[in-house]
């Protein structure tokens, strides 16, 4: 077992991997977490091949742990946990100080076993649609949307939020903002943030006009997106535990509609 970290040549087998399990992971995604932070994109080999991945990557005082991947016929050998471990050295030696992630059912006791405890659910929310084309356009993201962001988080996600709005559009006001990101066959819609539910409703109308396929990842604890997609259409599809070890951060769910991520990043 070598543990080493990503190279151009794992970036493929990641993505397949990745498919075969269900996952939506992007090549986008992938480049954004080589490059803001290369030393937590870690991978497993044997005899040459890489049979396990996760991420790992920090913002501000806090970090976040993805993609932790190893594929079924190398499970139950220590594959997962040690790539865990590295990852979780790596942020705490970068200095995050509150460290999060999504659990499976099946995965959240091993991350309990680990100190992390879980602090709310993540809705996994999809509509059907068809499949169309829309190219990115170049956001600038105001003071105000990063503002209504550490409220939610507790900490500065700003180069994240750069990168979702590098990857779509872009809605908002002065008590609120949302993306749509480009996600496979359809559009993500996330980091969605909103200072009340009414802002939160004409947000989401106004990014509510394509008939396109779309996906948003969003804490259980607000209630009002849950109302709002319901009405409009969409349905969970999963629901994952969102736990954290370390300092227990600021979290505020209230203020979270949609997630910048599909898991891997907050």
């Amino acid at each position: 077992m070598q543990i080493s970290t990503f190279t151009p040549d794992d970036v493929h087998p990641f993505l397949t991997l990745a498919r075969d399990e269900g996952w939506i992971s992007t090549r986008r995604e992938l480049a954004f977490l080589l490059e803001r932070s290369p030393d937590g994109c870690l991978v497993c080999h044997e005899q040459g091949k890489p049979v396990g991945f996760v991420t790992a990557i920090r913002h501000g005082r806090s970090g976040w742990i993805g993609n932790l991947l190893v594929g079924a016929a190398n499970r139950g050998r220590g594959i997962g946990s040690t790539l865990f471990k590295r990852a979780m050295e790596m942020l705490q030696r970068s200095g995050a100080t509150t460290v999060w992630l999504t659990a499976s059912t099946v995965g959240r006791p091993i991350y309990e076993r680990n100190g992390f405890c879980s602090c709310d659910q993540v809705r996994r929310w999809e509509r059907p649609g068809s499949v169309q084309e829309h190219p990115p356009a170049l956001v600038t993201i105001p003071q105000g949307w990063q503002e209504i962001d550490y409220l939610g988080w507790g900490d500065s996600r700003n180069e994240l939020l750069s990168y979702a709005a590098g990857g779509g559009t872009a809605i908002g006001e002065d008590r609120g903002f949302l993306m749509v990101q480009r996600l496979g066959n359809g559009q993500q819609i996330g980091p969605f943030g909103a200072l009340d539910s009414s802002v939160a409703e004409r947000l989401l109308e106004q990014a509510l006009t394509t008939e396109e396929r779309m996906l948003l990842d969003a804490p259980a604890s607000n209630r009002s997106i849950g109302r709002l997609l319901t009405s409009r259409g969409f349905t969970v599809s999963n629901e994952v535990a969102l736990m954290y070890a370390g300092r227990p951060p600021a979290y505020h769910p209230e203020c979270i509609y949609g997630f910048a991520s599909m898991g891997s990043m907050g």
